[in-house]
């Protein structure tokens, strides 16, 4: 179902979004929209569309087998096309040629200045580098709090063989954690069509904690859930990895 969320940030998505999908067609991995010979197939054929006609076409496109984080309207009451579709074309193209001037970033680079679009605060390389990674045959919960940065740093590790949408559920607690745990994700080529395990819960876990699943391992912040016994979503019941700061 839905999340209910009010709090949404149209032009953030927007200029995420872009960016994910612009180092996506310099990537190869879809059609050259903003990039290449995209510009001028579109003023051949636009018509009367405008730029924000096309961003939100190219979203739309993205959404159908990505719906975290480019179809928001299905993982969120509230969500509006209109408004997206609202923003001026020039705040746009500001976000269109701020991307294709950063395509160039490594994987690490990008997703840390998306963190910072979304105002999310992660755990430095110095809390994550003691903490074990999982067997390729494991699964793991992340906690909110990471918006699935410690899968990632896990993943991109050179002596594991790990899957982000295999290896991972990634439980988040915000929009903007929702919208960059899927953008880890995309940025990963996660295949098509496939259900990403990431979801919403409220800050008590209660949809978590009722679901009746367990897990090889969880891992989270202490500073927010250390102070609850979380053993029940554990399969031998032990206690989770804790992620002492940021």
């Amino acid at each position: 179902m839905p999340v209910d969320d009010t709090t949404i940030d149209y032009p953030g998505f927007a200029q995420a979004s872009l960016h994910a999908l612009i180092r996506a067609e310099v990537g190869g991995r879809i059609p050259h929209r903003f990039t290449g010979k995209g510009p001028d197939i579109w003023a051949a054929f636009r018509n009367e569309l405008t730029i924000t006609d096309l961003v939100g076409i190219a979203i739309q496109d993205a959404g159908v087998t990505m719906p975290v984080p480019f179809a928001p309207e299905r993982w969120m009451s509230g969500w509006r096309d209109e408004e997206l579709l609202s923003l001026p074309g020039e705040q746009l193209e500001n976000f269109i040629q701020e991307a294709v001037e950063s395509t160039d970033q490594n994987p690490d680079d990008y997703l840390l200045q998306q963190a910072i679009l979304l105002n999310i605060d992660l755990p430095g390389e110095s809390s994550l580098n003691s903490i074990p990674a999982p067997q390729a045959y494991e699964r793991w919960l992340e906690l909110p709090g990471t918006a699935g940065w410690v899968a990632y740093s896990m993943c991109q590790r050179s002596e594991t063989d790990l899957y982000y949408w295999e290896n991972f559920s990634i439980v988040c607690s915000s929009l903007q954690e929702m919208l960059f745990a899927g953008l880890i994700a995309w940025e990963l080529d996660a295949p098509p069509g496939s259900t990403l395990p990431i979801r919403m819960d409220d800050d008590g876990l209660s949809a978590t904690l009722r679901s009746g699943e367990v897990y090889d391992n969880v891992i989270g912040l202490k500073s927010i859930h250390g102070h609850r016994d979380l053993r029940i979503l554990h399969k031998s019941e032990s206690h989770p990895i804790w992620i002492e700061g940021k």
